[in-house]
């Protein structure tokens, strides 16, 4: 059975700690227990949770018994009910109807434009010049998910969007842990900016569907098509309120996450020259000049490493929360109806317990002969069972072709103190005021 134990001094001066820093209130808690509960005497208790195996209980043997409750609520205020805020058999079927743009075929297929934009973004480059690379990936990988799933090219509106997005997530961070929801509408300037940045992705959303619609079937074979030709049971079509909350719901998700790993990769590569020696030699040894393919990314196992273990550093999932929907028994322990978790992967991938030198970035730790120490649920960066990440191949197809593009051509030296780099814990994990880098180009 897994520790069980009670959290020492009052909630609330527990709650203000947890907001001046998520981060280090969570690492700090997990060496008081397994399972600590925060508030375990009010009705419905809040408890973090760093035990693989009541992780692998919550989100994957017993996830019937939860659901993501007011975490949904808050998100839902922008993206609907699309895939990541709906819940029970609704989410099923969406999922259901949504997993074809997601088969390896479609993913291989989505491979030349993820290859194409990343060139068209270093073309840009001049080397010597210093970038703000977080913004480069955010733009990049905008325009990859937006062409990819919903058959346009938004390169020349990539900034706006992605503004809007960026409000709209400092917002929705900001609502998540708020005591009192009603400050919503307080108009402040967050409040404000929250606002234009919904309204910027409603215009997009028209726009993508309009230009789906005058696709004919053999132009365009995408995720936005699927929805628009979609049907239930009873012959009836989805609504433009359901097309338009999935739009939403991939425009944020689908480019945001993927951009603060590759943030976190370059920097990671950038302090640890062995490795990118290694992470060069090996894109120079299999592509040979040639740009990348997705038949190049099995062909890149180190590359693929270095993927692992910055998710397993700075998780873009930082946090997962569920609740009780009845009583429900977890590694031998009962917990009341309404019950919150917190899980995060953050802190869970960093307990020496389960990684050897677990502030070190280390991509061997995921070689074939070293990956098989790690405890199941130990590793979880794209979450698990049901509501497991739908496009995690997706994101790990794309992070390593856009990879092997620039790192045949550039090498990117951090160009500000690397004190001033910090992780921002909001709905992914990003780096805090963003990251500039010098660009160099390769001489091989």
């Amino acid at each position: 059975m897994t520790e069980l134990v009670k959290m020492g001094g009052f909630p609330l001066t527990q709650y203000i700690n947890f907001r001046i820093n998520p981060l280090a209130w969570l690492y700090n808690t997990h060496k008081q227990g397994d399972i600590v509960g925060i508030n375990p005497n009010h009705p419905k208790p809040s408890f973090v949770v760093y035990a693989p195996e009541a992780i692998k209980e919550i989100l994957t043997t017993k996830d019937s018994f939860f659901e993501k409750g007011d975490s949904s609520k808050v998100f839902s205020k922008t993206l609907g009910n699309g895939l990541l805020t709906s819940e029970g058999t609704e989410h099923q079927r969406q999922r259901k109807m949504i997993q074809p743009a997601f088969h390896k075929k479609r993913i291989a297929s989505y491979g030349d434009s993820v290859s194409v934009f990343t060139q068209d973004l270093i073309s840009t480059w001049k080397t010597g010049e210093s970038r703000l690379i977080n913004q480069d990936m955010m733009n990049l990988t905008l325009r990859i998910i937006v062409k990819t799933l919903f058959g346009t090219d938004v390169h020349k509106e990539s900034s706006s969007i992605t503004k809007a997005v960026n409000d709209i997530i400092e917002k929705s961070a900001q609502s998540l842990f708020l005591p009192f929801p009603f400050l919503d509408l307080v108009p402040t300037r967050k409040n404000q900016r929250n606002k234009k940045g919904i309204a910027v992705l409603e215009g997009l959303v028209k726009q993508l569907i309009q230009e789906a619609t005058n696709q004919s079937d053999e132009d365009e074979d995408h995720l936005l098509q699927m929805l628009l030709q979609s049907k239930y049971e009873d012959g009836t079509s989805l609504s433009q309120q359901e097309i338009r909350d999935q739009v939403v719901t991939f425009v944020i998700a689908g480019h945001e996450t993927t951009a603060n790993v590759l943030s976190w990769i370059w920097f990671l590569l950038s302090q640890n020259p062995s490795v990118e020696k290694k992470f060069h030699e090996e894109i120079d040894t299999v592509l040979n000049g040639e740009n990348p393919t997705f038949g190049d990314v099995s062909q890149l196992p180190y590359t693929h490493q270095i993927f692992q273990e910055a998710l397993r550093l700075y998780p873009a999932a930082w946090i997962i929360l569920r609740q009780a929907k009845e009583d429900v028994q977890i590694t031998g322990h009962t917990f009341p109806k309404g019950s919150s978790f917190l899980i995060s992967p953050y802190v869970v991938h960093r307990i020496p317990l389960y990684f050897d030198q677990p502030e070190s970035f280390l991509p061997e730790r995921f070689s074939k002969e070293r990956s098989s120490s790690i405890p199941n649920y130990a590793y979880f960066p794209f979450g698990a069972g049901s509501r497991g990440c739908i496009g995690s191949q997706f994101a790990m197809m794309e992070t390593i072709l856009v990879m092997a593009t620039i790192g045949q051509h550039y090498k990117l030296k951090l160009s500000q103190p690397v004190e001033d780099i910090v992780p921002e814990p909001l709905l992914s994990l990003r780096i805090k005021g963003g990251i500039q880098m010098k660009v160099e180009e390769r001489k091989r």
